[in-house]
């Protein structure tokens, strides 16, 4: 079922159902209802997800007030615990959150929760990018340069990360020698880092990128690839946002001779990042949340997306329009990480180790 169908089906279920007599409006009238960011203050996310709670509750009938709660750590994994054990699913706690898909695939026992278990109301498509800075041995003019560097570190989450497991492998399909570092709480961590030459290379989300890191560090950093959610022909295009960075696959032929990336640890580096960048940010409520705030969850998301305050102010930080992945189609990513290959959920586990060896 396509996007648009899934939006017009869940519509018209809201339509023909309770909004028609007003007994939903009841619901959040008066509540307050806290917002879970699994990040720091300050970082990719929680810029997001503020903008989110501004202009969520014109879209929610009964107009609660949204307050935003940080809970950062564990590369996003306490808040994920927090939300799936602790909030109550009466639908006056939702999470923005960055879901560490890695984590998941490996069975890192610092997650227990099934990501499945949720309940999606929402996401946001964006890709991955990536950068270093100019000043990196022996000196970044142009992006292929990064070629000539070695041993330059390379900052990241935890070991289990998604941010650090794309990131690693995309350098190991390069080639490239570099120290990984996966030691920091939050990418604004990693950005205070990288401004104080701890490092040299990182990742970060496209609002991490257009609205933190360029801004910030635009004269010292050099932005190098993105890692592009998949197309509709099964290709990887260029983000919209995006139209001069090259892709993870286009930067690859470049450097080897027009060679397209291919094997197992190009199919594991898809099989861990498809998802996240499908869906980089996700809105969610706790397992077993009733039909009815989830219901008006989901259409308060889809009526967001028409609000043009809200597209002008997501886009003047982000520099492109939000891309709106709805909770129906959210749910099926996250339950077909249960139908990834055995195989690649062993690599994943052993690779992971290995970078903190």
């Amino acid at each position: 079922m396509g996007r648009k169908t899934l939006v017009v089906a869940g519509l018209l279920v809201l339509t023909a159902g309770a909004f028609a007599d007003g007994a939903f409006a009841q619901l959040y009238k008066g509540k307050t209802i806290t917002m879970i960011v699994n990040y720091p203050a300050g970082g990719p996310t929680d810029i997001e997800g503020r903008i989110v709670a501004q202009h969520l509750p014109a879209h929610i009938p009964g107009k609660p007030t949204i307050v935003i709660k940080n809970v950062g750590g564990a590369g996003g994994l306490i808040g994920s615990n927090q939300l799936g054990e602790i909030a109550r699913p009466d639908g006056e706690t939702i999470g923005f959150f960055t879901l560490d898909i890695v984590a998941q695939l490996v069975g890192n026992p610092a997650l227990r929760v099934n990501f499945a278990d949720f309940v999606m109301i929402a996401g946001v498509e964006s890709p991955l990018v990536v950068y270093a800075r100019k000043d990196t041995p022996p000196g970044l003019k142009v992006a292929t340069d990064i070629m000539q560097a070695k041993e330059f570190k390379a900052l990241s989450l935890n070991a289990q990360n998604s941010n650090t497991i794309n990131q690693a492998l995309s350098l190991d399909l390069l080639g490239l020698k570099y120290r990984p570092i996966p030691a920091y709480r939050g990418l604004k961590e990693v950005e205070t880092a990288i401004l104080q030459n701890e490092g040299q290379f990182a990742n970060t989300s496209l609002p991490g990128w257009t609205g933190s890191v360029e801004p910030t560090m635009g004269d010292l950093v050099l932005p190098l690839w993105q890692l592009a959610p998949r197309g509709k022909d099964g290709g990887y295009p260029r983000s919209a946002a995006l139209p001069d960075l090259p892709t993870f696959e286009e930067f690859y032929a470049t450097v080897k001779g027009g060679a397209r990336p291919i094997g197992f640890t190009y199919e594991v580096l898809r099989a861990a990042s498809d998802p996240m960048v499908a869906m980089f940010r996700t809105a969610l409520m706790p397992p077993k949340t009733p039909d009815e705030p989830v219901m008006l969850m989901r259409s308060a998301f889809v009526e967001l997306w028409k609000d043009r305050d809200f597209i002008r102010d997501y886009s003047n930080v982000v520099k492109t329009k939000p891309i709106l992945v709805t909770g129906e189609e959210a749910q099926e990513m996250v339950a077909a990480l249960g139908k990834v290959k055995p195989q690649i959920k062993a690599f994943l586990l052993d690779y992971s180790n290995r970078l903190v060896r």
